[in-house]
Formats: C-alpha cells, structure tokens, sequence
C-alpha cells in the first residue's frame, strides 16, 4: 500500500497521514482518530471502494509500523 493509498474515505486521510501520526506519538486506533480524524464519521461503508469501514485497516497500519520497529 503506498502512503498516498486513501484509508479513510470519510475523512479523505491517507496511509502517509496515519503513519505520520504513529510517529508522532500515536499508539492506538483512538489516538489516530484524535490525531487524523479517521474513523469517526462512519461513513466509510458506504464511501468505500470496498464497502468496508477503515478501522480493520487503521489497525493493521498500527500493527505493522509497532513491528517494523
């Protein structure tokens, strides 16, 4: 997934942004959403290519970066 690759579509916030945000100091999916505005509108379902709400992916992107570590 490239970093320009949109994550949440309710919000427009790409991967870049959500990884901007782990490093600087994000932990949690709630700390990117403080930080980003992912995942709050709920919106995604429907905005979605792929119907699917982007907190699954949020999560995975923590995961990743947390191990890449």
């Amino acid at each position: 997934m490239q970093e320009n690759e949109m994550v949440c579509y309710c919000n427009h916030v790409t991967k870049g942004q959500i990884l901007e945000a782990l490093k600087n100091g994000a932990k949690t999916l709630d700390d990117i959403r403080k930080m980003t505005g992912a995942c709050v509108n709920g919106n995604c379902k429907e905005l979605s290519p792929t119907k699917k709400c982007c907190a699954p992916r949020i999560k995975q992107i923590i995961d990743e970066f947390q191990n890449s570590k």
